[in-house]
């Protein structure tokens, strides 16, 4: 078996793996992944976002409910994990356990870079769970974590989401194809869904507006 069809069949079998999940609590269980992997818990929310955006595409869920409840799960996970990191975290490692030299260039570093890594960060396993946590820790300025996630936000659902959605079947070939090429690969695969979707939006409004016209 190819590394692309062992990827798609891995896909395959983590949303068959979850579909049990919502048939049993819906939504609710996209937007609770969503929320608690905003601060450090690691639970399959983005493949339970491509997975409803695929029973939307079949009809079985409405889309733009699905898009709504991902985002603002999402949001709201990053908010709490960016307190959480800021309040308890802080005050944690302020006792000592952390050389307070290494604690500043952590926080320069991150001040500098934060506002990308919460933004690509949104894409990878482990840096979606912790970034957050890591730009509370940090202090980062809250109007760049609030505008950092709300981009990396808007972009994760829209890949995955809208993606999803639109593509079908065919998410699954392009996500294997650009999975085992790494942080990169996976920030190029962001943009070029992005892009295709945006494409894919434009070309149906014609088509419809045609429609309306008989």
């Amino acid at each position: 078996m190819s590394l692309e069809a062992e990827l798609v069949s891995s896909l395959t079998a983590h949303l068959a793996s979850v579909q049990p999940i919502l048939d049993r609590y819906g939504l609710w269980a996209l937007f609770v992944s969503c929320l608690v992997e905003g601060f450090g818990i690691p639970l399959p929310g983005e493949t339970l976002l491509i997975a409803c955006a695929l029973m939307a595409a079949s009809g079985d869920l409405d889309l733009a409910s699905v898009l709504a409840v991902a985002w603002v799960g999402t949001q709201l996970g990053d908010i709490i994990g960016f307190l959480i990191g800021g309040w308890g975290l802080k005050r944690l490692l302020g006792s000592g356990a952390v050389p307070p030299q290494r604690l500043q260039r952590a926080e320069a570093l991150f001040a500098r870079w934060g506002m990308g890594l919460l933004m690509v960060g949104r894409f990878l396993d482990g840096i979606r769970q912790t970034s957050n946590l890591a730009a509370g820790l940090l202090a980062m300025p809250w109007w760049r974590f609030l505008l950092g996630t709300l981009i990396g936000t808007s972009l994760w659902v829209g890949t995955f989401g809208l993606g999803a959605y639109l593509l079908k079947e065919d998410f699954h070939a392009i996500v294997a194809f650009l999975k085992p090429l790494g942080p990169a690969g996976l920030t190029l695969t962001a943009l070029l869904l992005i892009s295709l979707i945006l494409y894919l939006i434009r070309r149906r409004r014609p088509h419809r507006a045609g429609k309306n016209d008989f």
